[in-house]
């Protein structure tokens, strides 16, 4: 099919210049707003933007000109793609992924006339030390996943917007009960959207999986670097890895600016860390985290405030 006339999605640029090298032909679009992270919520849409674009500004650190353009580009964008013949999507199996996908399956969904839409959803391929995504794959792998394409279904268009919906509520029954009841149409969907919920804080502890993970790897009284506790995560303690390295330092300064990590340094990746008594405290059940936390932050739709209604997890 003529490159003029397909278009390829992806949740970031990283396999762009593999598919070109693999000779897949097409457009390419990097619509790469993280709603595994931030408010997500039911908005119109301009409303919408602005609070995603506040979220990103502030909590990456992010020039608000350049991230504006960005935004508007990429979303101007995904407005177009009906013009193409074809859409081809590209994703993997966690949260930062699924969660955009649904999003993309939601607006396709919605239209009157759309293009022919195509789907490569992963969760495994071998490679080392362990698979986390899409832009771990050499061209020829990406060329075989290629070949496996398979076509959206109306089911998949369906699960989108419901997913959604779900997501954009204030209370986390919703994105529970698609879980628990599986996403056949998407089988990867249903376990990110419960990693997701494991953001919300810990009934025990106040902690969100991340934050509980990354004071587990520092209990051991170690400090250390940044990048080095983000490879940690990712490539050894984390379920099912979703964090760039941008994403994980809004989860880090909170856990400094709330007492339970201390920093030296100024620059990241090259801060290190190191675990606080309060800290330790939360890891074990003794302290609420929730107590020592001044600002909100949210999961999806759901509000996590310290002085409002907190949803919890169990484990």
């Amino acid at each position: 099919m003529d490159s003029d006339k397909t278009l390829h999605i992806r949740c970031g640029s990283d396999i762009q210049a593999a598919l070109e090298g693999a000779g897949i032909s097409g457009a390419f679009l990097d619509f790469s707003d993280p709603f595994c992270q931030g408010p997500v919520l039911d908005l119109p849409q301009e409303k919408f933007l602005e609070s995603r674009l506040n979220f990103i500004t502030d909590a990456y650190g992010l020039d608000p000109a350049q991230a504006l353009k960005k935004q508007r580009l990429r979303y101007a964008r995904l407005a177009n793609a009906a013009a193409f013949e074809r859409v081809v999507l590209w994703f993997e199996h966690d949260s930062y992924d699924q969660l955009i996908l649904m999003y993309l399956l939601k607006h396709f969904g919605a239209l009157e006339e759309r293009p022919a839409l195509e789907l490569v959803c992963v969760g495994d391929y071998p490679v080392e030390p362990r698979f986390i995504g899409l832009g771990q794959l050499a061209g020829d792998d990406l060329a075989k996943l290629y070949e496996a394409r398979v076509q959206v279904t109306d089911g998949m268009l369906k699960l989108g917007a419901e997913v959604w919906t779900a997501l954009t509520e204030g209370t986390p029954h919703s994105l529970v009960r698609i879980a628990q009841k599986g996403t056949p149409d998407v089988p990867l969907c249903a376990p990110a959207i419960m990693r997701h919920l494991k953001e919300l804080p810990a009934k025990s502890s106040g902690l969100s999986l991340t934050e509980e993970l990354t004071l587990k790897i520092l209990a051991t009284g170690n400090e250390m670097r940044a990048g080095d506790l983000f490879k940690a995560l990712t490539h050894e303690h984390e379920p099912l890895p979703y964090l760039g390295d941008q994403m994980y330092w809004y989860d880090l300064k909170r856990l400094r600016d709330g007492g339970a990590l201390t920093a030296t340094g100024n620059d990241w990746p090259e801060m290190s860390f190191l675990i606080t008594d309060l800290g330790r405290a939360c890891l074990e059940g003794r302290e609420d985290w929730m107590t020592h936390v001044g600002a909100e932050r949210y999961v999806g739709g759901i509000q996590v405030a310290p002085d409002g209604k907190i949803w919890r997890r169990q484990g």
